[in-house]
């Protein structure tokens, strides 16, 4: 199958440098090229792996098409995909409140 640009909003779990052994559920947007859902996941787990973050889960990950719209950011993404096979491209993390 044709590797295509897929987008999906993935949930994880990261440290931040301030607290190192606090770990907070957060959820991001990421481009990346892949075949298959499958490797769409593959990908982000790489990349979430390399900075010492654990995915959680996907949501609505699915090949981008010319129809769809998206916000500023997620367009800046794509763009920065598109230029580059090998990315895989995350943006803005969103927090859940503290209780």
């Amino acid at each position: 199958m044709q590797p295509h640009i897929w987008i999906g909003t993935i949930e994880i779990y990261y440290a931040s440098p301030e607290t190192p052994r606090v770990w907070e559920p957060a959820f991001t947007t990421v481009t990346a090229w892949a075949s298959n859902s499958e490797e769409f996941s593959q990908k982000c787990t790489r990349m979430l792996e390399s900075y010492g973050w654990k995915l959680l889960g996907i949501d609505r990950a699915n090949p981008v098409s010319d129809e769809d719209e998206f916000s500023e950011e997620t367009e800046d993404m794509l763009e920065r995909t598109k230029s580059n096979p090998n990315a895989i491209i995350y943006g803005t993390f969103h927090t859940y409140p503290k209780m």
